[in-house]
C-alpha cells in the first residue's frame, strides 16, 4: 500500500527531520571535501572506494548494534536494483561534475522531483494541481538562483556533461521511488543502505583492473578525507534518507533535499569565507520557502493511494 497520507504528527515529523539532517551532512561533508581534500581523486577510484568504506562501515555498526545483515532471499534481487541505481546516481553524478562543474551537476540532479512527479502522471500514481506546480516551479527557480545558473560561464561546459547530468537525475529518482517501495516491502533503513553498498563495492572490486588506484597518492589526509566521506558523507546521510523515505514519499523528500546545496553554502561561507551573490540568496530563500508551503500542503503533494499491496 502506499505511505498513508495520514501518518501519526510524531512520525511524521522524524521523516521530515530525518530528511534535513541528511542534507545538512551531505552539505557539511561537500564542504569539508574542499577543506580536506589536497589529492586529485579520479572519479571512478572515489566512487569504487566510497562504497568499498561505507559498506565496511556499516557492516560493523550493524554488527555493534546486534542489526541483523542477513535478508530473506526473496529480498536479494531487489537490493541488488537498489545497488544498480544506488551505483547508477553516483556514477553519473561524478562524472557529471567532472565533466562540467559542480553547480550545474547539481542543479541537473535536482530536477528529480520533476521527473517523479512527470512519472506518476504518466503511471496515474501522481496528481497534477496548483500546489504540485507551485512546488515544481519554485523549485526550479530556486536551485536555478542558488547554484549561479543565470551567469553564462556555468554553461559552458560540453552537452555530453549536461547528458550526464539528467541521467543522474533519472537515477536519482529511481533510487528514491524504489526505496520508498522498499519499505512498503516490509526492508528496513539499515538493509536498504547496507546491502546497496555491499553489492556496489562487490562489483567494483571484481573491476579492479579498470580502476586506476596507483593515480591517488596515499597520504594520511588523503586516508581521513575518504574515511570522512565514507561516514558522514555516505552512510550516515544515506541511512537518515531511507529512514525518512519510510513516512515521506520520494516527492516531497527530493524538494526537502534541495536544502542540501544551502547548507552547503552556509558551511563554505562560515568556514571557508566564500560570498555569494544576491541573487544566490534569493535562491536559499526561495528554496526554504518552497519547504514550507510543502509542509503546509502536504496534502495536496500526496500521491494517489493504490488499492491493493504492491508486487515486488
Amino acid at each position: 500500500m502506499a505511505i498513508d497520507a495520514v501518518k501519526a504528527p510524531p512520525a511524521r515529523l522524524w521523516g521530515y527531520g530525518c530528511i534535513v539532517a541528511s542534507a545538512l551532512l551531505f552539505g557539511v561533508a561537500g564542504t569539508a571535501a574542499k577543506m580536506m581534500f589536497v589529492a586529485s581523486m579520479p572519479p571512478l577510484v572515489m566512487i569504487a572506494v566510497r562504497a568499498m568504506v561505507s559498506a565496511a562501515v556499516l557492516a560493523v555498526i550493524m554488527l555493534a548494534l546486534g542489526r541483523p545483515i542477513r535478508v530473506r532471499r526473496a529480498d536479494l534481487p531487489f537490493l541488488g536494483e537498489l545497488a544498480v541505481w544506488l551505483t547508477l546516481v553516483n556514477l553519473t553524478f561524478f562524472y557529471a561534475i567532472a565533466l562540467t562543474n559542480v553547480a550545474l551537476a547539481l542543479m541537473l540532479e535536482y530536477t528529480a522531483p520533476m521527473l517523479i512527479v512527470a512519472a506518476g502522471l504518466v503511471l496515474g500514481t501522481h496528481r497534477m494541481n496548483w500546489a504540485v506546480a507551485l512546488i515544481l516551479a519554485g523549485n526550479a527557480a530556486g536551485c536555478f538562483l542558488l547554484v549561479g545558473a543565470y551567469d553564462p560561464a556555468l554553461w559552458s561546459g560540453n552537452a555530453l556533461g549536461a547528458a550526464v547530468g539528467m541521467l543522474c537525475a533519472v537515477c536519482f529518482a529511481a533510487y528514491n521511488v524504489r526505496c520508498a517501495h522498499g519499505h512498503r516491502r516490509g526492508l528496513d533503513s539499515w538493509s536498504m543502505t547496507f546491502w546497496p553498498f555491499f553489492l556496489s563495492a562487490l562489483f567494483w572490486l571484481l573491476a579492479t583492473p579498470a580502476i586506476d588506484y596507483a593515480a591517488v597518492e596515499v597520504t594520511w589526509e588523503t586516508v581521513g578525507f575518504v574515511l570522512f566521506i565514507g561516514v558522514f558523507g555516505t552512510v550516515a546521510p544515506y541511512w537518515l534518507y531511507l529512514e525518512g523515505l519510510k513516512t515521506i514519499e520520494p516527492f516531497p523528500a527530493t524538494v526537502i533535499g534541495m536544502l542540501d546545496p544551502v547548507f552547503a553554502g552556509v558551511t563554505a561561507f562560515l568556514l571557508l569565507g566564500e560570498t555569494f551573490e544576491p541573487p544566490q540568496l534569493a535562491g536559499m530563500v526561495v528554496v526554504c520557502a518552497v519547504i514550507v508551503f510543502l509542509k503546509r500542503n502536504e496534502s495536496a503533494v500526496q500521491a494517489i493511494p493504490r488499492p491493493a499491496a504492491e508486487p515486488s
